[in-house]
């Protein structure tokens, strides 16, 4: 978890009374968090300089494997999760045997997300769940429990906002279980520093990305080879119209030669990809 002053003292006392130990990681803010993070008993992490929430999500993963933890619970830091709901990830991860936890405030039909932010966040999903072979109807949500095999698996290297959906492709990639409980989420106040719209682009246009790696044929592959065939009838057109008419197409033969080049180029780039991303999979 991470976030400023004004938050961090109370959520670290909240935490404290379902987990061994808090680790906050204070991404290079400028004001007091890390004294009063260390004050409140928590251990603390920090960057000189801000890196982002993925750079602290990858601090927290790099400290509780060196460290050998049994579970890692990551919340955000700005007040919207509420610890006093840790251990309904905990017991889910007991119980019922599954590696990674996501608390989905879409699962709960009183939840309070304001109605573009539902939808920003159901666009991504959709886009994650279509890329990593899953169905989970929150893949932006911060409140995730790991087991110890998801900890020694899970390595993410984004050091923005994308992590979260970096991490579902890594559970895909790696046949991590996942499973899914409702959440409450509070709103109060303006809790992001983002700017909603930038923000959901830069994340729906990294999970596409990812999307992209992990399905090269069809991301690439079929564009291509409709782009080909698209081609190729405009050439049909041109030659049709040279040979019977006498008449040149100057925009049929054009549009063939710039459909056939682009078609051939997505093609070739998904053959490649496809193999590249089977030689190196667990990186993904």
């Amino acid at each position: 978890m991470y976030n400023e002053e004004s938050n961090i003292e109370n959520l670290i006392n909240l935490a404290k009374n379902h987990v061994d130990s808090v680790i906050v990681c204070d991404d290079g803010s400028t004001d007091n968090t890390a004294k009063v993070a260390q004050k409140a008993g928590a251990i603390v992490i920090s960057h000189k300089q801000n890196k982002g929430y993925g750079a602290a999500i990858i601090s927290l993963f790099d400290y509780a494997r060196e460290n050998n933890a049994d579970t890692m619970i990551t919340l955000d830091g700005d007040g919207q999760h509420n610890p006093d709901q840790i251990p309904l990830l905990l017991n889910t991860i007991t119980q019922h045997n599954v590696d990674v936890v996501i608390g989905s405030r879409f699962l709960n039909q009183n939840t309070e997300s304001p109605g573009y932010r539902q939808r920003g966040i159901k666009i991504i999903t959709s886009a994650a769940n279509y890329g990593a072979d899953l169905k989970v109807s929150d893949s932006q949500s911060g409140f995730r429990a790991y087991s110890k095999n998801a900890i020694d698996a899970i390595h993410p290297t984004e050091e923005g906002m994308s992590v979260s959906t970096e991490i579902l492709f890594k559970i895909s990639n790696k046949g991590l279980s996942l499973a899914e409980i409702p959440i409450t989420i509070s709103y109060d106040g303006d809790t992001s520093e983002h700017n909603p719209i930038s923000h959901g682009i830069s994340v729906l246009a990294n999970t596409i990305k990812y999307v992209s790696i992990k399905h090269p044929l069809k991301f690439y592959g079929i564009p291509g080879i409709t782009l080909i065939i698209v081609g190729i009838i405009l050439g049909g057109i041109f030659l049709d119209a040279y040979l019977h008419q006498q008449t040149v197409f100057y925009g049929s033969l054009l549009g063939s030669v710039v459909m056939f080049l682009l078609g051939a180029i997505l093609s070739v780039t998904s053959i490649i990809l496809f193999s590249m991303a089977n030689l190196i999979r667990d990186r993904y």
